[in-house]
This record gives C-alpha cells, sequence and structure tokens, in this order.
C-alpha cells in the first residue's frame, strides 16, 4: 500500500464512535503519513475537551472552529484525517477537505456504535439516559450525508480493526486505479533540484532568501496539488543520481519536469544529454536567482538549450511560474 501514489489526504467521515481515529492511525503508521484527529487538535487548541466547550460555548462555537480547521486541511497533503461525527452537517467543510482529500465514510450499525462509545462520557450529543436510541436517531439524520459527500464507503460494521484497516486499502487501492474517470491520477510532474539547493535558507539569504528548502517546495507542492498533478520532488548534490532520476521519468512515462540544476546548470554536459534524450518531456529550467546579472560565469546555460524555456530571478515563486507553464506544455 505504501507504494500507492496520491499526494491527496485520506479523510475519515462517519458517525462519532465508528473507528475514524483507530482506523486512521493505524493507516498512517502503515503508510508513514501524519495522523491529525480534528477533534483533538480542536481540544488542543482550546485546553479544553468537547464536551466541556459544548457547556461553556455551545455546539455552534464549536461548528465553527470545525470549519476553520476544514479549510485549513484543504491546503494540507498526504495526511490521514480523522473528521468528527458532524462535519457533514457544513456543505462547506466537505469542499474544503475534497479540494486534496479522497474521503471515506466508514459505515457502522447503531449497535456497534453503541459498543464502541458506551463507556465514553466526552460524547456530549450522546449524553442521554438511552445513548442506543439517541445513536439510531442521529445516525438515521446524518447517514445520506455520509453517503452523499464520501468517495468511498467502507463498512467497519465488524469492529476487527485490522479486517478494518484492510478493507480501507482494498477500498483506496481500486479506486486509485479506476483510470477510467481520472479522479484522482492527474499528470505526473517531477521537481528535480541539483547541488546545494538543500541549503536553500542557510546559504547566501540576500541572494536566495530566508525560506528554506522544506518551505519552498511545500509551496511548490501546494501549486502542483492546486493543479491537479502528481507531483513527485527529487534533489541530489550528485550529478550521476540526477541522471538517473531523469532516465526514471522516462520509463514511469512522467508528463513534466520543472528543474534548477543548481551549478549544474553552466558546465554539466551530462545533464544536459541526459534531458535531450527525453525530448518528448517537456522541461522547464528554474533559477531562484537571476544568473544573467550574476558572476560571469552564470550567464551561461548548457541546460536551458533543452528545455522547453527557463524562469529566473523570481525567488521561490519560480517553482509555481514553472509548474504553470508545463499546464500548456503537457500533452
Amino acid at each position: 500500500m505504501n507504494k500507492i501514489y496520491t499526494e491527496k489526504n485520506i479523510i475519515f467521515i462517519g458517525f462519532m464512535g465508528s473507528g475514524k481515529t483507530t482506523i486512521g492511525r493505524k493507516l498512517a503508521f502503515i503508510l508513514k503519513r501524519k495522523f491529525i484527529d480534528m477533534d483533538m487538535q480542536i481540544q488542543d487548541f482550546y485546553h479544553m475537551s468537547i464536551n466541556d466547550m459544548f457547556k461553556e460555548y455551545g455546539e455552534e462555537f464549536f461548528r465553527e472552529q470545525e470549519s476553520s480547521l476544514c479549510q485549513n486541511l484543504g491546503k494540507a497533503y498526504k495526511k490521514i484525517i480523522a473528521t468528527g461525527g458532524g462535519v457533514v452537517k457544513k456543505p462547506e467543510n466537505i469542499e474544503n477537505l475534497k479540494k486534496n482529500g479522497i474521503v471515506i465514510y466508514l459505515k457502522s450499525t447503531p449497535e456497534s456504535i453503541y459498543e464502541n462509545t458506551k463507556f465514553d462520557k466526552n460524547r456530549p450529543l450522546l449524553n442521554v439516559e438511552n445513548r442506543l436510541e439517541e445513536i439510531e436517531k442521529l445516525l438515521s439524520e446524518r447517514e445520506q450525508l455520509y453517503e452523499d459527500n464520501a468517495d468511498l464507503v467502507v463498512d467497519v460494521s465488524e469492529r476487527n480493526i485490522d479486517k478494518c484497516v484492510q478493507n480501507v486499502i482494498d477500498a483506496i487501492t481500486e479506486y486509485l486505479n479506476d483510470d477510467e474517470e481520472g479522479r484522482i491520477q492527474g499528470k505526473k510532474v517531477r521537481i528535480i533540484n541539483g547541488p546545494n539547493i538543500n541549503f536553500t535558507g542557510l546559504r547566501e539569504r540576500g541572494i536566495y532568501g530566508n525560506l528554506n528548502y522544506s518551505q519552498i517546495m511545500d509551496k511548490a507542492k501546494e501549486k502542483a496539488i492546486e493543479l491537479g498533478y502528481d507531483i513527485e520532488i527529487f534533489q541530489s548534490n550528485h550529478e550521476g543520481e540526477i541522471i538517473d532520476y531523469i532516465q526514471k521519468c522516462y520509463y514511469e512515462k512522467v508528463d513534466g519536469v520543472v528543474i534548477n540544476p543548481g551549478a549544474f546548470t553552466h558546465y554539466s554536459y551530462a545533464i544536459r544529454d541526459a534531458i535531450a534524450s527525453v525530448s518528448q518531456i517537456p522541461f522547464i529550467e528554474v533559477h531562484m536567482s537571476n544568473i544573467h546579472k550574476r558572476e560571469e560565469f552564470r550567464h551561461t546555460s548548457v541546460t536551458a538549450p533543452v528545455c522547453a524555456g527557463q524562469l529566473c530571478g523570481f525567488g521561490s515563486l519560480g517553482y509555481e511560474l514553472g509548474l504553470i507553464a508545463l499546464n500548456t506544455l503537457m500533452v
């Protein structure tokens, strides 16, 4: 499963106590992704339980914080997210989460939910005399919303966590392999960075700025996701590794590449020849500084003539502009 591509978040919706957190944590471990429990994040931020938040501020206040968090998570990538049971009550929540997410409804029976929650006192909507009856009532009100807003529905009534996680994995695998609608797999785009780019933020800040490498690449990833790309980023300080990766792009049928060869720009005929050998893939050469205003040796690019174009002098924005440019070049 950890070889399956998607930069998208995997988002679990469903009734409280359906296993969103338990299944989400286990899936995050398998995929080596960060797990986010929305309810827990809100509780941690306000240093109070949801139960106390409902009592002190009311449900509407909680829903506002939930909506704000959904908006922020719509900009995230490669996260496993467990939502609160009522997240579907506001259409804009799902709209934001789906900007970069596969939404999975973990469907369960009232009886199974009751067994999962019968000793849990931090469920303000279930703190009633007949909990099972209240679960049945609320579930009947929300079930259609869960189903209407989900990309996938996975039955987790069995309460066998390992089996439920495997069912989720199988459902995601089938979904991602469904090329007919192309719902997830966009154009395959790669960003290749050469030597010392990983030291951005540490080296020559007057030229390259204060943002570090991770921050710059995070912004580039956000733009790639916005454009619907299947994005992967590679960086190496070694010429041969960059050549190997360019050749890998050919075998993986990559659609376009943004490349910042670093100092190799000015003398690596080997990288130039590697790019030329995969001429069916459009390359955009990017430099954060304006190389034509710097030292004379930087004025020459041996790689630019075999690229579709060159962008320089726009700082970290150059990567985003390069991704946009590729959108007009890829077939």
